[in-house]
Parts: C-alpha cells; structure tokens; sequence
C-alpha cells in the first residue's frame, strides 16, 4: 500500500484511543509528519491559535518601552482619505490587547466620530473589523462592533443567511482533490476558511446574547441542518456542519434537531461522521 493513503480505523478503535488518548504513546513517524506539516505549512501552525496569539500580544504590551530605534523611513504614495482611514483604524486594532483596550476604544470611538463622510467609510471600516474577527474570534474586536451602528451586524446576519456562509465555497465543495493526497495549498485554503467559520459561529453567539436575540441560533441550526440533507454525500461538507450545529447546541440545546440527527442511520456515514453523531447522541440522549 502506498505510504500517503488515507487509512480507515474502525469507530471503535478510534473512539477507545480518543477515550484514552492521555495515556497513548504517540508513534514517531506520527509526530515527524506532524513536526513536517508545522514547518512546512502555516495553517498548520500553533500561531493561528487565537489565544496564543492573544497571550503573545499581552507579553508584548506589558514589556513595551520606550527605547528610541533606528528604523528605515518607508515613504507612501497612496495618500487618499481612504487609504489613511483604513490605515489609522487597522492600527488601532493591530495593537489592541486586553492590557490596553479601554484606552484603545477611547482612540476608536474619537476617531470613528472625526471621519468624514462617516456613511461611506464606516461601511469600509467595519469589513476590516469584521475580517479581523473572522481570522481571530477575541471579545475585544467583538466589542468594537458597537461602536458602530447596529445595521452593520443586521447586513452581515441577512449575507450570511442569504449566502449560506456556513457552507465553503463553491470551488472548494466541487474540488474532488481538496481532500486528496499533496494536495496541500488547497488543503490550506479549506482550513483557513474553517477556522473563519468557528470563529464566525463564536461570533454569532456573543452578538445574539448581548442583543438578546439567542433565537436567530435556532434558525441558523435549522438553515445548517437542511444543508446537511443536501450534502448528505459529502462526508467533508456534512463534518464541517455538524461541528457547526454542535458548537450552537452547547448554547441553545433544540430537541427537533437533536431528535433528527439521531434518526439518522449510523451506518450509512463514514467513521467520522459517526463519532460526531454520537457525541450529541451521548450528550443529549
């Protein structure tokens, strides 16, 4: 057998290893390839870890002095309103942390209320926002929402219902290659755009239990298990929704849902899909 085929291991097998996994000596070609991907790859990196990141950027801001450094003087062409707009605000998010957000959202709200034709660059402003917290789900980028109006989350919720943002691309659910071997540039992208998702999920959740609107979490389960229907032949497509519904169950745990996943007949999914099914079956059951 090829050395890069995909193995299956029974359920079974899985879920006793996975029960035990403390206490499993993890064989050594398994932590080089791991090691190889780490280096090799960056969405494999341990620094994509939100609060790694977050734990990084705390150290730094504590130690933070003012020691004068020689830096080379890097001269701008692009001088618009808009360009120094975008630049002014990525900077503030750039060096937000938990040390010094109140200072910070001071900084923001002050400059968010200066800017000149506020409609139009509020809306470029909150995309920037929206994509930091799409690449590293934090509190501290959440709360920034409100400083701006509430029709930017409204917008953001009516897409990504409207465009099924829970489900990948297009290009990446027709790539029969994604999942394949040396595929890994494509594979990369996919995890990229899973960890924006959990974040946006994450996201969701905060905004919904501030505003106190926990039922639009019910709706979006409902939208994400009618995806599953339609892709019940995709064993990627239907792990990746049901690690969705699983995230919103902890919060809202919705009976009719539950119910219906656990009609499903096991044997008719892959090993993967199994151990998830009977994760919420062991849960909620």
């Amino acid at each position: 057998m090829n050395e890069l085929d995909f193995i299956k291991i029974n359920y079974n097998i899985f879920k006793n290893v996975y029960d035990n996994y403390n206490n499993v000596n993890i064989p050594i070609h398994l932590i080089n390839k791991a090691n190889e991907l780490v280096e090799k790859y960056n969405c494999f990196a341990s620094n994509y870890d939100a609060a790694s990141l977050w734990e990084k950027k705390k150290i730094i801001a504590s130690k933070k002095t003012t020691k004068l450094r020689s830096r080379p003087h890097l001269i701008s062409f692009d001088f618009t309103d808009e360009n120094k707009c975008k630049k002014e605000f990525i900077s503030y998010l750039n060096k937000l942390t938990d040390i010094n957000k109140e200072i910070i959202y001071k900084k923001i709200y002050i400059f968010l209320s200066k800017i000149d034709n506020k409609e139009e660059f509020s809306k470029i402003l909150f995309d920037i926002l929206w994509n930091f917290i799409k690449k590293s789900f934090n509190s501290i980028y959440i709360d920034i929402i409100y400083l701006f109006e509430n029709k930017y989350i409204e917008i953001y919720w009516n897409n990504y219902i409207n465009n099924k943002e829970w489900l990948p691309p297009i290009h990446m659910i027709e790539n029969e290659l994604l999942f394949k071997d040396d595929n890994y540039d494509e594979f990369c992208d996919y995890i990229k755009w899973k960890k924006c998702n959990i974040s946006l999920c994450r996201t969701w959740i905060v905004l919904f239990k501030k505003d106190k609107k926990i039922e639009k979490i019910n709706e979006l389960n409902i939208n994400i298990l009618n995806s599953i229907e339609e892709f019940k032949k995709n064993k990627h497509i239907i792990d990746l929704l049901l690690d969705q519904i699983i995230i919103y169950l902890d919060i809202i745990p919705n009976i009719i849902i539950i119910n219906n996943i656990l009609s499903w007949n096991l044997n008719s999914f892959e090993n993967s899909t199994k151990f998830k099914i009977m994760t919420i079956s062991e849960k909620y059951k």
